[in-house]
């Protein structure tokens, strides 16, 4: 079978090798590499380097949608599409082109957390499982009818790495039974309950910063959802500091305000404390809790944020 993948970061990555051994993969189309980190130097994305190794033509178009490009896939004559973790919604003239339709695995319960941010938003939600979600496509963002569901528990210290790789490991275990099924034609679909429904919006730079003043619980969800990338952070000393791994604590400190007790760090919550496990100051490596406590000499009562 003829396929055509669409897909950016990490998360496809398993996908696209099981398409390679098991199918006829024809071409990636990703987002455009852009200049970042120091030097703003072009860094090519892994799906990239991985489908140059493999000798699989690469696309990537400013939009999906041009009818230029529309006609540059449909000159491929795939079979199918199959999107996932991808920056554009495909319009219907990309979705007709395929005889067997075109298909998105989204890593949510769907129609629970539609949009970008899937992961990230269920571990700020505090969701005790999240899952993996193959739908037909349409023009509305994750919105079609559903042939596949597996639920996953999420684990209660389980980052937003952590659950990413797992969730992207159960895509790429289930993707080539998935197509089969769509070749054969022996799937079921049925319609998502729009009233279930939920959004999963991009994660937006104002929502990286902890308050304090909230709960010991939503903290630690945030930290957990932005581990170990973009990263939960606050002030110290004027200067950004990023949390990435902490705990619930058990001890009663004001807000904000940093607390050592038997060589733990502790940072006051709304309604306690958070056990600050592994920080990464501005500028620096990330450490140990008591590496900062020992290279920050830290005193007791300093303030975060």
């Amino acid at each position: 079978m003829k396929i055509v993948f669409f897909g950016s970061g990490q998360f496809p990555l398993p996908v696209v090798q099981q398409l390679k051994e098991n199918f006829d993969l024809i071409g990636i189309v990703t987002m455009k590499p852009k200049p970042g980190g120091r030097g703003l130097k072009t860094k090519l994305p892994e799906i990239i380097k991985w489908a140059q190794s493999q000798n699989i033509t690469v696309f990537t178009p400013d939009n999906p949608n041009d009818p230029s490009f529309v006609e540059k896939i449909s000159s491929l004559q795939p079979e199918l599409l199959i999107l996932s973790s991808y920056g554009f919604i495909l319009k219907e003239p990309l979705l007709r082109i395929p005889k067997l339709g075109s298909i998105n695995i989204h890593p949510s319960l769907l129609p629970k957390y539609r949009g970008a941010a899937p992961i990230q938003r269920a571990l700020m939600s505090g969701e005790e499982k999240t899952g993996i979600t193959v739908i037909f496509m349409d023009e509305k963002i994750d919105h079609g009818d559903i042939i596949y569901k597996k639920e996953v528990v999420i684990e209660p210290d389980e980052n937003y790495g952590d659950l990413m790789a797992r969730l992207s490991k159960l895509a790429g275990d289930i993707i080539v039974d998935i197509v089969n099924s769509i070749e054969n034609k022996t799937y079921t679909r049925y319609p998502q309950n729009d009233n279930e429904s939920s959004y999963a919006p991009k994660i937006r730079k104002e929502e990286l910063f902890i308050d304090w003043n909230e709960s010991t619980k939503t903290i630690h969800n945030k930290i957990r959802a932005l581990s170990p990338s973009p990263g939960a952070r606050t002030r110290f000393r004027n200067h950004l500091l990023m949390i990435l791994k902490a705990m619930p604590g058990d001890k009663d400190v004001a807000s904000g305000k940093l607390h050592i007790e038997n060589r733990n760090l502790y940072a006051g919550t709304g309604d306690g404390s958070i056990l600050l496990e592994e920080l990464k100051p501005e500028g620096k490596k990330s450490m140990k809790a008591i590496d900062f406590i020992n290279g920050y000499h830290i005193k007791k009562g300093e303030v975060l944020g």
